[in-house]
């Protein structure tokens, strides 16, 4: 055997054994996508994701050995297609009938989102129908600002609600308070306290909560792409990863931490109302 021959086997020795010691030590990549403009829930901030999804999705993936997380944001569209078309592995989200098509989804939801409200202008003409309503029939009269590619508004709010549709939660308040081109829309309180902060209209906002909206409590589930290869024991091992009590006790301080962020910026003025 030549020296050559020698140095190729050790070479590929060496890497063989380096392949092995990287996987046992937990790094096989998992490239999640997660939404770009959805604070404080999920966002882009100086070129990284962040916000509450990530950090959960942190917390989990440290109680799931074998695995690494890799954490990016796009706009909701392009991460869902970016799943579709295998350049994504996993993602947070609804688990939409469309989305079952491409992505198998974990039993347990990681996280449950609260979109039980109305949101909308104090001043508006129309308040007092919106304070007054018992069931969407009630509603029949007014305009919902909707958000295009959310697949939970689609199933849940009825066909015969009026929709102006826009792209972005942002474009929702805009056209809610500046536009006037819509009476309400439907948002989590912390995304809903968020965005009127940030954009201004903290002494326009008001809030109320109904029990009439269909599947209000919004479960977000864990998907990965059907075509990844060995997806079956990824789920696997986060679900067993959702029921460790490491897990449960950092997603509790989550909550909690984004809870306060929320009462800490809700607004105080007596024309901003949560209802």
């Amino acid at each position: 055997m030549t020296n050559f021959h020698r140095r190729s086997i050790l070479v590929l020795g060496l890497f063989l054994c380096s392949a092995m010691r990287s996987t046992a030590a937990g790094t096989v990549p998992v490239r999640i996508a997660l939404s770009d403009a959805m604070p404080p829930i999920s966002f882009m901030e100086h070129g990284q994701a962040n916000g509450m999804f990530r950090e959960m999705l942190e917390a989990l993936f440290e109680q799931a050995p074998g695995y690494r997380a890799e954490f990016n944001a796009y706009p909701w569209a392009r991460a869902q297609w970016l799943l579709q078309n295998h350049q994504m592995d996993l993602f947070l989200t609804f688990p939409s009938q469309d989305r079952r098509k491409y992505a198998e989804f974990t039993r347990q939801a990681v996280f449950t989102l609260d979109y039980g409200n109305l949101v909308y202008r104090a001043g508006n003409s129309n308040a007092d129908k919106i304070l007054a309503a018992n069931s969407f029939e009630d509603l029949r009269s007014l305009v919902f600002i909707s958000q295009d590619m959310v697949a939970w508004e689609k199933e849940n709010v009825p066909p015969f609600i009026s929709r102006y549709s826009v792209h972005n939660p942002a474009a929702i308040m805009h056209m809610a308070y500046q536009r006037k081109t819509g009476d309400f829309f439907i948002m989590p309180v912390e995304q809903a306290i968020y965005y009127s902060n940030m954009l201004g209209y903290r002494k326009q906002l008001a809030i109320r909560k109904v029990d009439f909206i269909p599947n209000s409590q919004v479960p977000f589930h864990i998907g990965v792409r059907r075509s990844y290869s060995g997806g079956e024991q990824l789920l696997a091992t986060l679900e067993a990863a959702m029921k460790t009590p490491g897990f449960q006790a950092r997603r509790r301080a989550i909550e909690q931490k984004y809870r306060t962020l929320a009462t800490a910026q809700a607004p105080q003025s007596g024309a901003s109302r949560l209802k």
